[in-house]
């Protein structure tokens, strides 16, 4: 992974609001600590786009309303995050489903094989239970900020998939954030040229935006805006040392700006 950086974080000096301002500059959790990244990859440069929705402003298109209609057989809880041997279980059952190289247990996905201690966890995380007749077959963490919500995993039962479960905990996550107050809601990243990450955006373009570290601005997400930027970007970004070209004031002189 290239173009990281990291910050470390204490609970005694972090609070609800960092998280706010964090994420509206492009940082998302890794384990304990707030991380930036732009591009990914080893073999082949892939450029990235943090996102995020105006959850007042989501209009749901069609096939998202189909899923919140079939997740209605299934109950829903919000609650307190404390992992243990059920939510284990059922991320082990979910980590062997799947082909994407990910972590091997649920508290290496959140303290990066630090102690799950909540004590020392600088964040106010929950977990989304879903249940079919008492059973665990989906699970949904986030992290609270004042105003924001950081969507941080979804895992499910693969006998279940038919359901769309990872989606429908992520409407889920919506809706706790539009009852609790919250304006935007932070899905994680996309990539240019990969379609893996597409299912970030499930919810619709209205209300989505993408950041642009080097602009830096939030950006109305729309259909091809996301290859549009990188490759507007990409050849003068290989020519530039990172600390030059995420000077706002240096980049705004060179890259021009990305036209509604």
């Amino acid at each position: 992974m290239q173009d990281e950086q990291q910050m470390e974080m204490t609970q005694a000096r972090f609070q609800l609001r960092h998280i706010d301002i964090l994420l509206a500059h492009g940082w998302f959790r890794m384990g304990k600590n707030m991380f930036t990244v732009n591009h990914i990859g080893w073999h082949r440069e892939t450029r990235v786009f943090w996102t995020r929705y105006h959850i007042n402003e989501i209009v749901l298109p069609a096939s998202a309303k189909a899923i919140l209609k079939k997740s209605t057989a299934f109950e829903f809880e919000c609650l307190p995050l404390r992992i243990n041997a059920e939510l284990e279980d059922l991320y082990f059952l979910y980590r062997k489903s799947v082909e994407i190289d990910t972590a091997d247990t649920l508290a290496e996905v959140l303290f990066r094989n630090e102690a799950d201690d909540k004590e020392t966890s600088p964040f106010q995380s929950y977990v989304i239970e879903m249940r079919k007749d008492g059973k665990l077959v989906g699970a949904g963490i986030f992290d609270e900020g004042r105003y924001s919500l950081m969507g941080i995993v979804n895992f499910f039962d693969p006998e279940f998939r038919k359901y769309s479960p990872g989606k429908a905990l992520m409407l889920q996550k919506i809706r706790w954030a539009s009852d609790n107050g919250k304006v935007h809601y932070y899905p994680g990243y996309v990539a240019a040229g990969d379609a893996r990450f597409d299912y970030k955006l499930f919810c619709g373009k209205t209300g989505a935006e993408i950041f642009d570290p080097i602009t830096p601005a939030w950006i109305r997400f729309r259909d091809g805006i996301v290859d549009r930027i990188s490759n507007v970007q990409k050849d003068i970004i290989r020519q530039l040392h990172e600390p030059l070209w995420l000077n706002p004031e240096h980049a705004s002189k060179l890259i021009p700006p990305i036209e509604e």
